[in-house]
């Protein structure tokens, strides 16, 4: 994974239970690009909660982590599966939540300034 990334986009996947993440990556803004990581909101028989798909972004940058092709396309870009990134560790505690949130379920940054909103 290039660094630095930046998350531009969080995006939910219609066919499953799952998120498509949109990072901008790369190590110099001429040279970003965006990707696309599909993570699936169930790992282990378990929901998969937000906290945890953030976590699981943020440790990118250390270790060793195995993408594939998730086997879908995003604004014409292969989508890879990151679902591996959630799986194997402990969910966080949420306690205190207050049921769903409100408002769009997604968003994405397809250029800055030009925010898309999914539901």
């Amino acid at each position: 994974m290039a660094k630095p990334y930046y998350v531009r986009g969080c995006i939910p996947d219609p066919d499953e239970a799952a998120v498509i993440v949109a990072l901008w990556a790369g190590p110099a803004a001429r040279e970003k690009l965006n990707l696309f990581v599909l993570v699936r909101l169930v790992a282990g028989g378990l929901p998969v909660p937000a906290a945890q798909v953030t976590a699981g972004m943020m440790r990118l940058g250390r270790g060793t982590h195995i993408f594939g092709f998730a086997g879908r396309r995003f604004d014409g870009k292969r989508v890879v599966n990151g679902s591996k990134l959630v799986e194997g560790r402990p969910a966080p505690c949420l306690c205190g939540g207050a049921g769903a949130p409100e408002g769009p379920r997604g968003f994405y940054f397809a250029r800055p300034g030009e925010l898309r909103q999914y539901d």
